[in-house]
């Protein structure tokens, strides 16, 4: 996900370009309202597709006094920016538990290309992937797979797995909300960030 951003390329066979919304407070009534935000830029993934950071935070529980989540995630020095490509947000500033402090949320979109094969991997952290247009297959390094179609999802718990798109013509779409947990021991080991190219 690292290089520079580019804006969807709508010309591929498949799913519609994504909108993002973010929703804030009028300073002078109160009232919730859109805010005028740029548009969801998407950064290519060679030999599997694109993939966006639709949102998000420094920490949680997240911060929104002063918008301060949202000036972080539009700024391109944070570890929240738009601009960045880490799957798990690091610890950042938490006044709550600075001594426990995990890092933030992120969500992710993936757009996967006809016929392409992820690579194996596992992050720290709990993820919620929806599959979002077309048929993904989630594979998990015990071999055992599964086949996402619009709306199923996968609860994934720091598991080694990658993404296939199913269809050898169209292209599928997941959208994902990582959080970062605590390591833990498998079989006396404790899990660390791994990825199998």
């Amino acid at each position: 996900m690292a290089g520079d951003l580019l804006w969807t390329d709508q010309t591929k066979a498949g799913p519609r370009p994504v909108r993002r919304y973010i929703t804030g407070h009028d300073p002078s009534t109160g009232q919730s309202i859109y805010l005028d935000v740029p548009e969801l830029m998407y950064s290519p993934v060679p030999g599997f597709g694109e993939a966006s950071r639709s949102f998000a935070t420094t920490q949680l529980p997240a911060s929104l006094e002063g918008d301060s989540d949202l000036k972080a995630y539009l700024s391109k020095d944070t570890t929240a920016s738009a601009a960045r490509g880490e799957i798990i947000i690091p610890a950042g500033d938490s006044v709550w538990c600075p001594e426990t402090a995990l890092g933030g949320v992120n969500v992710v979109n993936l757009s996967i290309d006809p016929g392409a094969v992820g690579h194996m991997h596992r992050t720290i952290s709990l993820d919620i992937s929806t599959c979002i247009e077309g048929e993904v297959i989630h594979e998990l390094d015990s071999g055992q797979r599964i086949l996402l179609k619009s709306g199923d999802h996968v609860i994934q718990r720091a598991t080694m797995h990658r993404w296939i798109n199913a269809s050898d013509t169209a292209r599928a779409r997941i959208s994902a909300v990582l959080l970062p947990c605590s390591t833990f021991q498998v079989q006396g080991k404790f899990l660390q960030e791994e990825h199998r190219f």
